[in-house]
């Protein structure tokens, strides 16, 4: 029983780390994307917290019940039915970086843009925001068309569609928001810290000058004498050291 309890948990674990929007980035090139049937989704505008919105995806998984209701115009107001029901194999929602990202070129964004809704010019728009580089320029996904309350359908711009992530052919439930255009960063993209000097530097080779000069100590023969810096010595030539003493002594230690 325990080693079937663990073996279950490690499926899940497997499974958790396909579908989630946190891997590693030598790991992001191996998911690929698929069509979906563009009549089964909807991006929706949700409201949260103090008049702040974020982007909900909701998925028609078949035709038992209806997952959302629209009506009106610029802009639509969606009605969120499987709010209202047990949706499950009905409907999917997904609701933050877990489900969804940005998918540009063949490049998963997912680890440097976040999916912002922000308020502009009297609708609300979809954005990405480069997680790492403050100064690069917002992506434009698609827009709102309007402004009023409660959940709103996003438009998304022309060039922009939704595709599916699959893993070495397996559909998943992330979803991206796809377009062919090439991003405005490239995606990865990480200050460089200078090099660090080296902790030795080897000798200059033969017959090249070396840029450190080094200190050299000349050994002379008993006998020479220590000459000292003067003037016709500077403090720059090289230093003489004084000869061993000529007479040494053996202690004799009597009993």
């Amino acid at each position: 029983m325990k080693t079937s309890r663990w073996l279950q948990v490690a499926a899940l674990a497997i499974a958790s780390f396909l579908t989630v929007g946190g891997f590693s980035p030598s790991n992001a090139g191996t998911f690929d994307n698929t069509e979906v049937n563009a009549n089964n989704f909807i991006a929706v505008a949700a409201p949260f917290g103090d008049n702040q919105y974020q982007l909900l995806i909701i998925e028609r998984l078949s035709g038992q019940r209806d997952c959302w209701r629209e009506r009106g115009n610029n802009p639509v107001i969606v009605e969120p039915l499987l709010l209202n029901f047990d949706f499950t194999g009905i409907c999917s929602r997904n609701t933050d970086s877990n489900g969804y990202s940005i998918r540009m070129e063949e490049q998963d964004l997912g680890l440097d843009y976040l999916l912002r809704i922000v308020k502009r010019d009297g609708e609300l728009v979809l954005v990405g925001t480069n997680r790492v580089n403050r100064n690069a320029p917002e992506i434009e996904i698609g827009s709102t068309q309007g402004m009023g309350t409660g959940f709103q359908k996003i438009f998304l711009n022309p060039e922009w569609r939704l595709t599916r992530r699959t893993y070495q052919g397996k559909a998943l439930g992330h979803i991206y928001l796809t377009s062919g255009a090439t991003p405005p960063v490239s995606s990865g993209v990480r200050a460089t810290p200078p090099p660090l000097p080296p902790l030795f530097k080897p000798p200059a080779a033969s017959g090249q000058p070396s840029d450190d000069p080094s200190r050299e100590l000349i050994f002379t023969k008993p006998g020479d004498e220590l000459t000292a810096p003067g003037d016709g010595n500077p403090a720059t030539s090289p230093q003489v050291l004084p000869p061993p003493p000529s007479n040494r002594t053996v202690p004799v230690f009597e009993r």
